[in-house]
């Protein structure tokens, strides 16, 4: 029998998500030399679902039968394959060597074309009286065709019953009841049987974890693994991982996610050609809605001071260095470690004694989300300290306190205090020291004895009382030197002011140039680029930003006569900043931030000039 055995159509699986083999086209010949009276199989086979496919223009030989679709679906080791093919019995006209064209087909929009084959024609072959028969009639290929059809409707009779059937939509949540703010997962996965298959999918809902704060988990790369559902053996497709922390407390309802497939299915019929018939139909998936039972924390144990931290945490306060000069910086750090609500938790802000100027932090947050851990990792604040005076300063012992889940109570961790020797600079001014100073002018203005020997009324006491000259010219030789200290004095004065204004800009242009080596690191960047924003404003503007709101930056930009475009640019960098965090930024939006901030401080810096 010249007609090759078809392959056994099986249902698709996963034909949408994973394709392992790069597209071709072929041309398959049953055999490359034949007599003139033999019929010649020539199969062009693709690799993939292609379309528009052109057969060639078979040139010397005459078609006796086809075109045959067949399609292939396979699954190895995890991986699917998929192949077409369309199969023509052609009879050559005459002998010789003749060519077998290039058939094509199209696929994602690019044209492949099959190789060429040479057939060599020779005389007629004597066959046995059934087959020479058969090849004498062109159309008794078709008797061929017909026991084909007879084998593969025995073989149809085999296929399991429950062929199509065996896709399920699932959520996974870690836990069903929690406390607020404590961390639960949910994993949406995708569970098909080995009989199973589907070519499209499509989203037809998403949730929208109301009353939940949520950070997607991003996946890099989706992979079919083999995975359990009530005691059965599925291929497995994780479609969406997040982290889910509960806002409030009560019965809080987690949205599902909904799917249409374009779903392959078995009819329970075959084709024309004996094939099992696959059918495809549109269905929506649900994973349903689920159900957490979520806690307040506890209100009559909870803490002084207490912030939201919801978890297991370690904290920690630490100075580089405990012994400086006068405005020389050094940096304060508080860390907090462990595993639950990280993203939302504050840390608590230290007390410094006001001769400690204190700027704001830069934050540090190093926190991994996964379906497994949920998140952990650390969140750090870094303050840097410019003391203004000589002496010895006191940063008072800093609480934290978080709930334990575990124990289901409150604990507080309570740093050392931490004592800076300023070694060197202007003494601190005191109340002691001012009182001294009146107390010593008060003296000297008391009333003094009259000097006896100073005769006031004679006409001649100038000429008579050398000394007077003296007392008189002293005041006037001590203008100069009067002047020349208090413009010192002043000078000193100023320093300090000029060295906080210093300090700022030196901040300001240390985050903008760290903002620059952040760009593609989303979080570093944006946290750089606001500190760098509000440094600015203390060096340039002498104001405090910490804590300031939009409103009062506005009025504070207006009073110094900024320009509205500058302002509103200034307002919506800062809020890029602080959103950033929660939405995604690519390196290009990044480099567009930071260039854009570069041209407002130069914008502002010609408009405080003038």
């Amino acid at each position: 029998m010249y007609a090759k055995h078809f392959i056994y159509m099986f249902l698709a699986l996963f034909t949408s998500v994973a394709t392992w083999a790069q597209f071709q086209l072929k041309t398959q010949v049953s055999s490359q030399s034949i007599g003139i009276n033999q019929v010649l199989e020539v199969r062009f086979t693709m690799t993939d679902d292609g379309d528009d496919f052109k057969r060639p223009s078979f040139e010397g030989f005459e078609v006796v039968g086809g075109p045959m679709q067949s399609v292939s679906h396979s699954w190895v080791n995890g991986k699917t394959s998929m192949e077409k093919s369309f199969s023509f019995f052609v009879q050559p006209k005459k002998k010789g060597n003749l060519v077998i064209g290039s058939a094509s087909a199209t696929f994602e929009g690019k044209q492949y074309k099959s190789q060429q084959v040479t057939i060599k024609v020779g005389d007629a072959v004597q066959e046995q009286p059934r087959q020479q028969q058969r090849r004498r009639d062109p159309f008794a290929i078709f008797d061929e065709m017909e026991e084909e059809l007879l084998r593969r409707q025995r073989q149809q009779q085999q296929l399991p019953k429950n062929m199509g059937q065996g896709i399920h939509l699932v959520a996974k949540v870690s836990k069903t009841s929690a406390y607020v703010n404590e961390p639960v997962t949910i994993e949406y996965g995708l569970y098909v049987s080995d009989q199973a298959g589907f070519n499209t999918m499509a989203v037809k809902n998403m949730p929208k974890y109301q009353n939940f704060w949520n950070h997607m988990i991003e996946q890099k790369q989706q992979n079919v693994t083999r995975a359990t559902l009530n005691g059965k053996s599925y291929r497995y497709l994780a479609l969406q991982k997040a982290v889910l922390l509960p806002q409030k407390d009560g019965t809080l309802k987690i949205d599902p996610l909904e799917l249409e497939l374009d779903e392959q299915y078995y009819t329970g019929r075959a084709d024309v050609f004996g094939m099992p018939e696959i059918g495809i139909r549109k269905k929506v998936y649900s994973s349903g809605t689920k159900t957490i039972q979520i806690k307040q924390l506890p209100l009559d144990s909870q803490p002084a001071g207490y912030t939201g931290a919801v978890g297991s945490y370690q904290f920690n306060v630490q100075a580089n260095k405990t012994s400086v000069k006068a405005n020389e910086p050094l940096e304060l750090i508080l860390t907090v470690q462990g595993k639950g609500n990280l993203d939302l938790l504050t840390l608590p802000k230290p007390v410094a004694p006001t001769a400690l100027e204190l700027y704001d932090p830069e934050k540090i947050n190093r926190v991994n989300k996964s379906i497994s851990a949920g998140m952990e990792g650390s969140k750090a604040e870094k303050y840097v300290i410019v003391p203004q005076y000589k002496g010895t300063y006191t940063i008072e012992p800093i609480t934290f306190s978080y709930f334990d889940t575990a124990s289901k109570t409150y604990k507080t961790i309570t740093s050392q205090p931490i004592t800076i020797e300023v070694t060197d600079g202007p003494e601190l001014p005191t109340n002691a020291s001012m009182n001294n100073k009146a107390e010593v002018v008060s003296d000297k203005m008391q009333m003094q004895p009259l000097n006896k020997n100073i005769e006031w009324f004679n006409g001649n006491f100038i000429t008579q009382n050398k000394s007077f000259y003296a007392w008189w010219l002293a005041p006037l030789l001590l203008l100069p030197i009067v002047f020349l200290a208090k413009n010192a004095s002043d000078k000193k004065a100023g320093d300090v002011s000029g060295n906080k204004l210093k300090a700022s800009n030196k901040l300001a242009k240390k985050y903008l140039s760290a903002a620059k080596t952040q760009i593609g690191n989303k979080e570093a960047f944006y946290e750089a680029l606001e500190r760098c924003l509000h440094n600015y404003l203390k060096a340039k503007l002498k104001i405090e930003t910490t804590e300031m709101s939009n409103d009062t930056i506005t009025e504070l930009l207006q009073n110094n006569q900024i320009n509205s475009e500058d302002i509103s640019t200034f307002i919506s960098i800062k809020t890029t900043c602080e959103m950033a965090r929660y939405a995604q930024m690519d390196i290009q939006t990044m480099q567009n931030d930071y260039d854009l901030a570069v041209q407002l401080i130069n914008s502002i810096d010609k408009q405080i000039k003038k």
